[in-house]
């Protein structure tokens, strides 16, 4: 029996003539056919997959009891010192050390822990608490709801709502009837803002712009990255009305009132003011359909003045749909919870949508990021 498929080199198998076993000669021309540069999962790979639950709660384990923010401010502490700091006892610290260290999340040296260097790097450039807050959207909300996953496949429908409570069509609803939890998506949404909003800023000359309309703009993260960047910019927001009302004091809070407007609407429904400079989608077209993002972006197409642009940014799939793997993982939440349809699409899917909309002059942009952003700019 062979322990560990590595050390397996099926192009020097032999492979049995018609004589031999069929069932035999079958196997083997498979494992030939395995061996191909693309298959490179190993049993390592699949062991962290078979406990990836496993895996993410040591991850939020160490967020959330303080371990990494402890072993920033101390390092080389031994796990003593950790129970202490904590206040755990040694059996939970013992087994919390032991998990975040074959995870390599933490390094032990000798008796002493401290942060791996992708950790200690979150805090060295001031973006752990987005970081963090992207941990509790995904302990809170995503696990919450991904345990319908697979019924979600097999209904074709998002069957992950209904652990959520509300009668709201779709989550974005539902979030301001679950006390606490809508915090915990906003400033998700914000921090994920943060983190990623130099990508699109530093690669498109808004100045260019009179007006932009920020469609499903949140709590208005992005449009006050774009005000600050762009001051001359008039911006208006559209989202549903309760998501407004955060947005609308996240702008009076930055004074820019003067600049950016929020309109509560029901963006499938609503007009979309008529001639503007430019259409900002970002991280919207991952929520419905490819035919619902069609109608948005032909709706938007229509209030566009002759020369204006349409930009999405959100994560992007290869045109070959074989990754990357972050933007393949995420596609499960948008299946399973948000609203019906929803996914990381591929970057062609969204130019299909562009020209169906009537959009003909298409650009993309890649970023450098960790996370596989990218840019499309469509010009009308």
């Amino acid at each position: 029996m062979v322990k560990d498929f590595e050390q397996l080199d099926a192009s020097k198998i032999n492979i049995p003539n018609e004589k031999t076993n069929g069932q035999a000669n079958e196997n083997l021309r498979m494992l030939q056919l395995l061996n191909c540069n693309k298959d490179t999962l190993k049993m390592d790979d699949l062991v962290q997959i078979l406990y990836g639950h496993s895996a993410f709660q040591n991850l939020y384990a160490g967020c959330e009891l303080g371990l990494f923010e402890l072993l920033w401010k101390h390092p080389e502490l031994s796990q003593a010192e950790i129970s202490q700091h904590l206040n755990l006892a040694d059996y939970p610290s013992k087994a919390l050390l032991l998990g975040l260290t074959a995870l390599k999340l933490i390094q032990k040296v000798g008796d002493k822990y401290r942060n791996s260097l992708v950790i200690h790097m979150l805090f060295l450039e001031n973006t752990w608490k987005e970081f963090y807050d992207v941990v509790l959207f995904e302990a809170k909300i995503v696990y919450r709801g991904s345990i319908d996953y697979v019924e979600s496949l097999r209904q074709n429908t998002n069957v992950g709502l209904r652990q959520f409570q509300g009668q709201g069509p779709d989550l974005y609803n539902r979030l301001h009837e679950d006390p606490g939890l809508d915090k915990v998506f906003y400033n998700f949404m914000g921090s994920w803002s943060k983190l990623v909003n130099p990508l699109w800023l530093e690669k498109i000359d808004f100045s260019k712009f009179h007006t932009v309309v920020d469609v499903g703009g949140g709590d208005a993260t992005n449009s006050i990255a774009l005000a600050k960047a762009f001051p001359n910019v008039k911006i208006t927001l559209m989202d549903i009305p309760d998501s407004c009302k955060i947005a609308q004091h996240h702008i009076d809070q930055n004074q820019l009132t003067e600049q950016i407007q929020v309109m509560g609407t029901d963006i499938f429904v609503d007009e979309f003011p008529k001639n503007q400079d430019c259409f900002l989608f970002i991280h919207v077209l991952v929520i419905w359909s490819l035919e619902k993002n069609t109608t948005l972006l032909r709706r938007a197409y229509e209030a566009l003045n002759q020369g204006g642009s349409l930009v999405i940014f959100n994560m992007m799939t290869s045109d070959e749909e074989d990754g990357p793997l972050m933007a393949a993982l995420d596609s499960s939440y948008f299946v399973s919870i948000p609203h019906e349809g929803g996914m990381i699409y591929s970057w062609s899917d969204h130019e299909q949508c562009l020209r169906d909309a009537g959009f003909s002059q298409i650009r993309r942009i890649y970023c450098d990021f960790w996370a596989p952003s990218g840019i499309i700019i469509a010009t009308k």
